[in-house]
């Protein structure tokens, strides 16, 4: 059985048919590259998001407006699940 790779896709924010997406490599130089086109191409205007594409499933972790980093999927609260155990 194959596992879909990951890859990182920078994108319109707001979806429209003519919509652009362009992938970059599942690696951290894929990554960093991804963010640094998000971030350039959100200066002409358009905001961007640069995604996590797994298969199918698709997880938006940053949104770009006017060149600068509107929101971050690592500053969202995180809530841990009680798992019923007793702390150490």
């Amino acid at each position: 059985m194959a596992t879909a790779a990951k890859t990182y896709v920078v994108e319109d924010a707001e979806k429209s048919p003519k919509g652009v997406s362009t992938p970059f490599p599942g690696t951290l130089r894929g990554l960093l590259d991804a963010l640094d086109a998000a971030q350039y191409r959100s200066a002409a205007g358009t905001p961007k998001v640069v995604v996590i594409a797994e298969g199918k499933q698709r997880q938006v972790i940053r949104r770009f407006e006017h060149g600068q980093e509107v929101w971050s999927a690592s500053r969202t609260e995180i809530v841990h699940e009680d798992r019923g155990g007793s702390p150490d």
